[in-house]
């Protein structure tokens, strides 16, 4: 399969890198291409000493990319049906911590956190979108607090057996934060559970810019496992699981397929048809997606020392 060319670069002054201080030098610019909310081309540099790829100048309005309608709130009896699909992000976390409390970051509608409270582990919760929020605390019964400042929002609450953050991190302005405060928060012994696009991944080296997971501006860092183990370390926190072929992986491998077909197009028909072309395609190209350590995606599981 050939690979898709980059357009030229706007080249950027070059600047340290927010992750490890290493020089960043400009590698792509892109539109929004998933949600088309503007056509204003962002510019993403890369570390020559971590390999972390990040947002160059993060718009200020960030907060318009995530549209009204980017979560759609479901039923309790549609939440329950999507949880009982896929009992993944559960089973990984039970493995190294089977109960406690447990704080996710980001949760959407809840459907993890809604999975984590019927397996019975006390469950807070902080996210930014007000809807979700009500959803959260009203219908799902879970401890919420809203913020769209997670590090901040860590500090103020108790101390976590388990804090898990699915693909969530990638949307943090200031993951040294983060992690600090998450590992600040961690119980001796706890768990800390990420998620997150995988820049190693056989697609992004096939897509290039056009990998529907760089998701302009919306993702502002691109983080590769090495990178990332290495910064947790930092904190007290060693890693002591990682896979990118999970069922969580899989589904992003799927997704990759079918959203950059459905990008080229704009007619709702034509999208349609191309997320079935696409998961024809993700058949297809499965072995290669799942070869080694390249799966669009990976989740790693640090504990606290």
């Amino acid at each position: 399969m050939s690979m898709i060319q980059e357009s030229p670069v706007v080249r950027i002054q070059s600047r340290p890198c927010p992750l490890c201080g290493g020089k960043a030098e400009a590698l792509f610019t892109v539109t929004d291409e998933n949600h088309r909310v503007s056509q204003v081309p962002y510019a993403y540099l890369k570390c020559s000493n971590c390999c972390s790829i990040f947002l160059d100048k993060p718009p200020v309005d960030l907060g318009r990319y995530y549209r009204s309608d980017y979560y759609a709130i479901p039923s309790i009896e549609q939440l329950q049906k999507i949880a009982d699909k896929d009992h993944n992000k559960i089973n990984t976390v039970r493995r190294f911590a089977p109960n406690g409390r447990l704080l996710e970051v980001g949760p959407a509608f809840g459907v993890f956190a809604w999975q984590a409270k019927q397996a019975g582990f006390v469950v807070d919760v902080v996210e930014m979108d007000a809807r979700c929020c009500e959803y959260l605390q009203d219908t799902l019964g879970l401890n919420v607090t809203q913020s769209g400042d997670p590090p901040e929002a860590i500090k103020a609450l108790p101390p976590h057996d388990v804090i898990a953050i699915w693909h969530v991190f990638e949307h943090l302005a200031d993951p040294r934060a983060f992690l600090s405060s998450a590992a600040a928060n961690l119980k001796p012994g706890g768990i800390l559970v990420v998620a997150m696009p995988n820049p190693d991944a056989w697609q992004f080296r096939v897509m290039g810019r056009h990998w529907p997971h760089v998701d302009a501006p919306r993702h502002l860092f691109l983080i590769p496992e090495n990178a990332m183990t290495n910064l947790a370390a930092q904190f007290g926190l060693e890693k002591v699981f990682l896979t990118s072929d999970d069922s969580d992986a899989r589904s992003w491998n799927r997704f990759g397929w079918q959203r950059l077909l459905m990008n080229r197009f704009r007619s709702k028909f034509m999208q349609r048809v191309m997320f079935v072309v696409g998961y024809g395609v993700s058949l297809v190209v499965a072995a290669l997606d799942r070869r080694g350590f390249s799966g669009s995606a990976y989740t790693i599981v640090f504990r606290k020392k």
